[in-house]
């Protein structure tokens, strides 16, 4: 799934005509999961989604070329914070961890909306619905994906948490069918996916809820998350083009 940008195939024609071709411009690995509706591969073989086609756009005006890659959140970023080669994860949250070990672009592919929590259906929830209440009880298990940030909000509560936290290398349709199987309670999704996440799940809407968390902030901006080999100028460019 390759899409050079259109000034760099004008380049190269140009090149033919004058006798001479030119070096291939560095290719850009943009790696995304399975994640509708922030990213789905289309029966084109384009990825289209909330984070998806902002970040594509935004490449191809900057004249960046690049190629999709479908890759697993801690393959993306073992590749980003240790790996070689040009890549870049889309949609990530920034954090200081994050971005000791890699780079950000400035500018947000998409803000989210306030986190809620998808909750077994028999599960004992605070009347209150936040979030901070339901960390305190202690019979409650929380479900998290490893090396996933949920905010700074989220992530101090979590931290404190006097809770049972069951963390999980696993993708986010695994992760919900682990709470259909009773393996925990709860866990934290964006209202966004959350139908869709539903539907996937057997007897999903039966055996689970969507519940809206009263205490959480604003959603939070997702980027693109790269490694150092990257050029900051290239992420400059990003941000000009996504720039209102």
């Amino acid at each position: 799934m390759l899409r050079v940008a259109r000034r760099w195939w004008v380049g190269w024609s140009l090149g033919l005509l004058a006798g001479a071709v030119p070096a291939a411009p560095p290719v850009l690995t943009l790696h995304y999961q399975e994640r509708p509706p922030y990213s789905t591969l289309e029966a084109d073989g384009h990825v289209s989604g909330l984070v998806a086609t902002p970040a594509a756009r935004a490449l191809e005006r900057a004249g960046i070329a690049y190629r999709w890659e479908r890759t697993p959140a801690q393959r993306q970023l073992a590749l980003i914070q240790q790996g070689d080669g040009l890549h870049c994860g889309v949609g990530w949250f920034r954090n200081a961890e994050r971005e000791a070990a890699g780079r950000f672009n400035a500018q947000p592919l998409y803000r989210d909306r306030p986190f809620a929590a998808l909750v077994r259906a028999d599960a004992v929830w605070p009347a209150d619905g936040r979030a901070a209440d339901a960390l305190a009880q202690r019979a409650a298990r929380l479900l998290v994906k490893d090396g996933f940030s949920y905010g700074a909000v989220l992530d101090a509560l979590i931290a404190r948490s006097p809770a049972p936290i069951v963390r999980t290398p696993a993708e986010i349709d695994a992760m919900a069918r682990m709470l259909a199987a009773r393996r925990a309670d709860w866990m934290i999704v964006s209202p966004e996916e959350a139908p869709a996440l539903l539907a996937r799940v057997p007897d999903g809407r039966q055996t689970l809820r969507v519940v809206r968390l009263s205490d959480v902030p604003a959603g939070e901006a997702r980027h693109l998350y790269c490694n150092r080999a990257v050029p900051a100028a290239w992420l400059a460019r990003v941000d000009a083009a996504l720039a209102p």
